[in-house]
């Protein structure tokens, strides 16, 4: 097995390019995209562990963060680090079909086989531009929280497709399996959350950590109590099974495809989506998640 930089020409053309004034060539040390508004967007995450798709998920989950700025995804810097050679092909055409998706085009990054490493690791940084700054710091007492998408959504994905048949050994139906498997595309959250951004204030994916978590950084990050009713939140029904079975909190899952959104027009909100709940407020007092009939998380 050969280590080492991939040269450029053997994929080159394999990578969706575009919307750049100059873009990834051989000799080429940068690119230059052109910008139409006043702010950058930025995002950078590391996919370390997941075997499935990882190329498909480093785009979509860098991505989701960019789009929580009201943002749509428009470049993306991609970074592969292979335990092989053989892992480039199906981690480019992950790339791909995200970014037919998003509209994206990768315009950068670094790809090579590094010795000794277990897993593959795909890193990437997406970017886009605004003329807007939404950020849940500007939130005021009263605020309400719109969750949009499900609890656990991402988790259940990479459950169903990389431990199918541990699942039904454990009793696990084969049909919620299957279902769980169709939930790749429900990870990338664009359409959603750009039809909703005019109303929000800030908006949050729910990543590593789950909803839970997700809803703790938006009390440190308002400064407010975040009071929220656990019945509220939309969990789809194959989570529920696949969790279960698992003895997993769905709450604490990792939930790309979900996001909360900060709004003072949650009716507003939830027209404009067909999976979502109002879940919550934000109130004066200290910046913890207080849930109604569980407790308090600090």
């Amino acid at each position: 097995m050969s280590f080492g930089k991939v040269p450029l020409k053997d994929f080159l053309h394999k990578i969706p390019s575009g919307n750049c004034e100059i873009c990834p060539s051989v000799g080429e040390d940068d690119a230059i995209v052109k910008t139409d508004k006043p702010y950058v967007v930025i995002h950078s995450d590391p996919i370390t562990e997941s075997s499935v798709d990882p190329g498909f998920l480093s785009i979509a989950v860098a991505c989701n963060d960019v789009n929580m700025k009201g943002a749509p995804c428009k470049w993306a810097l991609t970074t592969l680090l292979l335990s092989s050679r053989n892992s480039l092909d199906r981690i480019l055409s992950g790339i791909n079909e995200a970014c037919n998706i998003l509209g994206c085009n990768v315009v950068g990054g670094h790809t090579e086989v590094v010795m000794n490493l277990p897993s593959d690791i795909v890193v990437t940084t997406a970017f886009s531009t605004t003329d807007k700054i939404l950020t849940v710091s500007n939130a005021r007492d009263g605020d309400y929280i719109v969750m949009i998408g499900s609890a656990g959504i991402e988790g259940t994905w990479i459950l169903a497709s990389q431990f199918g048949d541990y699942l039904l050994r454990i009793g696990v139906k084969k049909e919620t399996i299957e279902s769980a498997k169709r939930f790749k595309h429900d990870i990338i959250v664009q359409e959603r959350a750009l039809s909703v951004s005019e109303y929000a204030i800030g908006m949050h994916d729910a990543t590593e950590g789950g909803v839970l978590q997700a809803l703790l950084e938006i009390a440190k990050l308002s400064n407010m109590k975040v009071v929220v009713n656990p019945s509220l939140i939309p969990v789809r029904k194959e989570t529920v099974e696949i969790t279960r079975a698992l003895s997993i909190d769905y709450l604490r899952l990792i939930s790309s495809g979900a996001f909360l959104v900060v709004t003072r027009n949650p009716e507003e909100v939830m027209k404009r989506v067909k999976e979502g709940n109002i879940i919550g407020r934000l109130t004066k007092g200290e910046p913890v998640l207080h849930l109604e009939g569980v407790g308090e998380f600090n």
